[in-house]
């Protein structure tokens, strides 16, 4: 029996509980795994502030400690595996320099200890004109990176990254990055006859429905959000903006017309009926998972095209999407919103295109990209 341990993103957030239990379901018997856990995330939720029930975990976890610290004005942290990393055969990092412990895990390959790691290949806006500290960072976490035994790349764009910098291919995984997209349908299916319903229910009723779902942080875009929907509401009353995510309370400190923030929400019941309730799922900043998830609902998603998009972009198109260009402004994005609802046709193909253009980015499919990398790996 070969051993994996898995160390990503210094805990387990709850949109990846779904990922290893399809891994734990549909691995060969001839390996296992466990993941590294701190336990006490569940209340202090240091690196995620979405709720998390552990009960969910159908996967070993590895228990360890965490160790944090603020080193200029970085988070830095070290998680106490190391030493019991040596048992295993394979172990599977995040390709990132903030926590410690998974570099220092290139010891191992020492002693014959298989290491790979699990991330996008280039950071999401690491620009040529960037600081002399991140491109020193990037050009350290590169050279690290090829000197691991495997890379799991989020997309196809992650892996043509590390190829151009020396990686064999034969030793790059493509994932295809995803949440359960099966589950996320299901739950439109069983809300969307509910839609009059719950759009009273939501004080939305008859209304033109904007949606955003997402941690909110800087790279998200808030303030040029809400600043281009002030825009259009100045033209058009009739538009609702609908905010759900962890840490809106430093975007929204006042009331605004016509907004509603309903903080973090997890539970599948109580977030479906308002991706429902939507007609357009708005996130002009940078995309990751947020997306791929209204995409599910039939929702088509307005972005602008930047260099700090996280590789998950690649399942945006204009099958199912607009990208604006990278220097549009507040008014431009509030325009391509108007113009978008006043051609009703328009908005109804995009609508049709969205649930087909990634139906086959099933979390199954993402496990399974994943098991025969660690049977490559292995063998």
């Amino acid at each position: 029996m070969k051993k994996v341990l898995i160390a990503h993103q210094s805990t387990i957030p709850h949109y990846r509980v779904p990922f290893y239990n399809a891994l734990e379901r549909l691995k060969p018997d001839n390996w296992c795994f466990e993941v590294v856990f701190d336990p006490s995330e569940i209340e202090n939720r240091r690196f995620f502030k979405e709720p998390l029930d552990i009960k969910q975990f159908k996967f070993p976890i590895l228990a360890v400690n965490t160790i944090a610290a603020k080193i200029a004005g970085k988070n830095i942290s070290y998680q106490t595996f190391l030493k019991k990393a040596a048992e295993y055969d394979l172990i599977i990092v995040e390709q990132v320099l903030h926590n410690v412990s998974y570099f220092l895990c290139h010891l191992h390959q020492l002693t014959g200890v298989k290491l790979a790691y699990w991330g996008h290949g280039k950071h999401a806006g690491a620009k040529n004109n960037s600081s002399l500290l991140k491109n020193l960072s990037e050009q350290l976490k590169t050279q690290l990176t090829i000197r691991a035994d495997g890379f799991f790349a989020y997309t196809s764009r992650g892996k043509s990254f590390v190829v151009d910098k020396g990686f064999s291919p034969d030793n790059v995984f493509v994932l295809n990055n995803t949440v359960d997209i099966n589950i996320q349908r299901q739950a439109f299916e069983k809300f969307k006859e509910q839609r009059e319903e719950i759009s009273r229910m939501l004080g939305v009723a008859d209304k033109k429905v904007l949606l955003l779902v997402g941690r909110f942080s800087k790279t998200k875009r808030i303030e040029f959000l809400l600043e281009a929907f002030s825009i259009i509401q100045k033209k058009d009353a009739n538009f609702h903006l609908l905010l759900v995510g962890s840490g809106g309370e430093k975007y929204l400190p006042r009331k605004l017309q016509n907004v509603s923030y309903f903080g973090p929400i997890t539970n599948l019941d109580k977030l479906a009926p308002i991706y429902v309730a939507a007609d357009v799922f708005s996130f002009p900043g940078s995309v990751g998972l947020g997306p791929l998830q209204a995409l599910c609902y039939d929702l088509p998603v307005i972005t602008i095209d930047s260099d700090i998009h996280p590789p998950e972009i690649e399942y945006l198109s204009p099958k199912n999407s607009i990208i604006l260009p990278s220097n549009s402004t507040p008014e431009d994005y509030a325009l391509t919103i108007s113009k978008l609802f006043e051609d009703a046709k328009g908005l109804q193909k995009l609508k049709a295109g969205t649930w087909m253009s990634i139906k086959h980015l099933t979390i199954e499919r993402m496990a399974q990209n994943f098991i025969e990398g660690v049977n490559s790996l292995l063998n």
